[in-house]
């Protein structure tokens, strides 16, 4: 028999045709972002577009459906930092921080009060991860109490002293005025910056309505670079109401604005009587008595007219703010004060943020009387403290509850800036 020296190349069938690529891949990246059992830590991480860190197993009734969440603009607003070029980095071992509790801390933050709380319940009573986390419990607490909800909030006591061994938080009574989770105004707080002019009038006028409803408000000067007659005039007659009621306030870092308005004095009729009305009502502040007496004299024959008379404020043997001297007069170090939801890239309390840390060393934040923080607010908030860090400024944040604290965990703010606040 004769066989061939070369074989034959295998004819073409249908079984060895190539195979047409698929016109819907199997996988489509798309299907995840809407799959139900995405977790809150994927929602964070699918802010910055990149693939997230692996969180332990959530059980089914705790499970947060990203597409409740909504998200107030594109992920673009929340920049991206110029340090080492990273933009909400969510955290991968945040001590206390689980899957549940990470989901009702993002529920939390889009408004979704009960939702989050039916999610922490569930988990303490069902996740190994959540019951074994204080965290977790503190922010049950935490919406317990702002749902006034004194049963359930004294019911979990009982089991968090079992399961840990120690005593539980305290419930907080309040004022039916209070919001829930709220603590007593410690007093307010108010940065002039910039150039004092009549632009700072709603800003002075808002400093005299909130000095009518709190015992105590700071003003702090330190952050003014100039002032014109109308601003000057405006920031005296403000002060002097206050000084004439008798009222306790803290002016604070006036030295800067009070050199300024020295040199103008030299000047005399020329400099304009807002500048001296303003040295001379800050001369009272201080409790400055003989160089009051002398610009006052200085005052009254350049302008041909009476100057104030000397009337300090609350009495001879108070707290004197002279210049230089140590301010101790709140009951809290001074700190920026945010107050209220916090919400979107731009929130108003933000940018006082950048205000409030120039000249400091130390930016403290006080987040007592912060009700909630949304998902992007949080993230425009982390991108601020990486901004002042890189400064070489350390911030300190005080007051945050425990549900609102989780979120910033989440979002990447590291467990360093948390202190606790003082007494």
């Amino acid at each position: 028999m004769a066989f061939p020296l070369f074989p034959k190349s295998p004819g073409k069938n249908k079984s060895s045709e190539r195979v047409k690529p698929e016109l819907t891949p199997r996988h489509d990246a798309r299907a995840r972002l809407a799959h139900p059992s995405a977790s809150a830590r994927e929602v964070a991480a699918s802010v910055k577009g990149r693939a997230p860190a692996p969180s332990s197993p959530t059980p089914e009734p705790s499970v947060l459906d990203p597409r409740a969440i909504t998200v107030t603009g594109p992920s673009s607003l929340i920049e991206l930092s110029g340090a080492g070029g990273q933009g909400i980095e969510v955290a991968e071992a945040n001590p206390g921080l689980c899957a549940v509790l990470e989901n009702a801390a993002l529920l939390y933050a889009n408004g979704q009060a009960v939702h989050a709380r039916s999610v922490l319940a569930e988990g303490i009573a069902e996740d190994r991860d959540a019951k074994g986390s204080p965290l977790a419990w503190l922010g049950l607490f935490d919406l317990l109490q702002r749902a006034n909800d004194r049963v359930a909030f004294d019911q979990l006591a009982l089991q968090y002293v079992v399961a840990f061994e120690r005593s539980a938080p305290a419930w907080e009574e309040r004022t039916p005025q209070s919001r829930p989770g709220a603590r007593p105004p410690t007093g307010g707080y108010f940065a002039l910056s910039g150039k004092l002019s009549a632009a700072h009038a709603p800003q002075i006028e808002n400093m005299l309505a909130a000095a009518q409803k709190q015992s105590q408000i700071r003003v702090d000067l330190g952050s003014l670079t100039g002032a014109d007659d109308l601003g000057a005039k405006a920031l005296a007659k403000g002060l002097a109401a206050l000084r004439k009621r008798h009222y306790a306030l803290a002016l604070q870092h006036p030295e800067k604005i009070r050199h300024a308005l020295e040199g103008a004095a030299k000047h005399g009729r020329e400099a304009g009587e807002g500048f001296w009305t303003l040295l001379l009502e800050l001369l009272q502040w201080q409790n400055e008595r003989a160089e009051f007496e002398d610009r006052a004299v200085e005052f009254a024959v350049a302008f041909e007219m009476s100057p104030p008379s000397w009337e300090p404020p609350l009495s001879a043997d108070a707290p004197a703010l002279r210049a230089g001297a140590p301010v101790a007069v709140a009951e809290r170090p001074e700190a920026l004060a945010l107050t209220g939801v916090m919400v979107g890239p731009s929130d108003a309390q933000l940018a006082k943020l950048n205000e409030f840390k120039e000249g400091r060393s130390v930016v403290p934040i006080d987040m007592t009387a912060v009700e909630r923080v949304d998902f992007v607010c949080a993230g425009a908030l982390l991108n601020a403290i990486i901004r002042t860090e890189a400064q070489r400024k350390t911030v300190q944040i005080a007051g945050a509850t425990p549900i609102i604290r989780a979120l910033l965990l989440l979002i990447g703010i590291s467990p360093r800036h948390f202190i606790k606040a003082v007494q």
